[in-house]
């Protein structure tokens, strides 16, 4: 009986520890803090990235506020809607014709926006987006100017028209072909010039310019021994433009022409004309 005591003897002071070191850990356990886990942070709503089209160019993106805009599937009230952004979403402005502007939207809707639907759009930074009328922007980038006038030459009445191509900010070739119907002739006149302009970023903007060109002068058949003058032309022109509306500029010049009748004798002119011009 004493053996059979003896030899239980290190099995229950390995059970005892076993209970006590459970205990302890208990305890232990009990005794530290609860840690709440981290609250997960919200983060503020981004602004899409500026992206480009192909051509390089950024591309403005605007935020609609109104109810909605509608997206046309072509420039003009005629074409249909087939799309309609809301508000809150963000849209990409790709390209302007006249007073529609066709847009991207986020999720790859591509219409046309009339200018008058976007005014009150956000841009990226926050503030109320301005869109200018045609006017004076596409006055400023204008290319090819197309116009008629009429005036004076050599105190005979003149109308003349006019197609012009601009090749940097300050310079423009310009072609004119005129028409003077006198009372014992008539002529007809062709030149080019080489126009500058060296304030053509304003409203009202001055020119000058120097060309060559061809002169025919055609006397009535009435009268005794007529005869047809074809001669080589040059001219000097000051002037200027001042933008009206839209497309439209008026304009007023004064020109002084030299027609090289022979080798020996030339023929001056005096003409002023004013008119009215569109550009695109």
């Amino acid at each position: 009986m004493r053996a059979v005591l003896l030899s239980s003897l290190p099995a229950r002071l390995l059970a005892g520890g076993l209970a006590c070191a459970l205990a302890c850990g208990a305890a232990r356990a009990a005794d530290v803090p609860d840690i709440p886990a981290p609250l997960a942070t919200v983060s503020a709503p981004t602004v899409p990235v500026a992206d480009s089209v192909p051509g390089g160019d950024k591309v403005e993106r605007v935020q609609v506020t109104d109810a909605f805009i509608e997206l046309h599937t072509f420039p003009g009230r005629g074409y249909p809607v087939f799309y309609v952004a809301g508000r809150g979403e963000w849209v990409s402005i790709e390209l302007r014709h006249t007073d529609w502007y066709k847009v991207r939207t986020a999720t790859g809707k591509v219409g046309w926006v009339t200018r008058a639907q976007l005014q009150t759009t956000l841009a990226e930074s926050g503030l109320e987006t301005r869109f200018a009328d045609v006017a004076f922007n596409d006055y400023l980038t204008r290319r090819v100017e197309l116009g008629a006038g009429y005036g004076r030459f050599h105190q005979e009445p003149m109308i003349k028209f006019w197609l012009s191509y601009r090749i940097s900010d300050t310079l423009s070739f310009e072609s004119t072909l005129g028409q003077v119907q006198g009372v014992f002739s008539g002529s007809t006149l062709w030149h080019v010039n080489l126009q500058a302009e060296p304030w053509s970023d304003q409203r009202f903007s001055p020119f000058a310019g120097v060309g060559i060109g061809q002169f025919k002068n055609i006397p009535n058949q009435s009268l005794v021994n007529f005869q047809t003058t074809n001669a080589r032309l040059a001219d000097a022109i000051v002037g200027a433009r001042f933008h009206l509306t839209d497309r439209f500029m008026i304009r007023a010049d004064y020109a002084i022409y030299t027609a090289f009748v022979s080798e020996q004798r030339s023929l001056e002119y005096r003409a002023a004309t004013a008119g009215l011009s569109f550009f695109f």
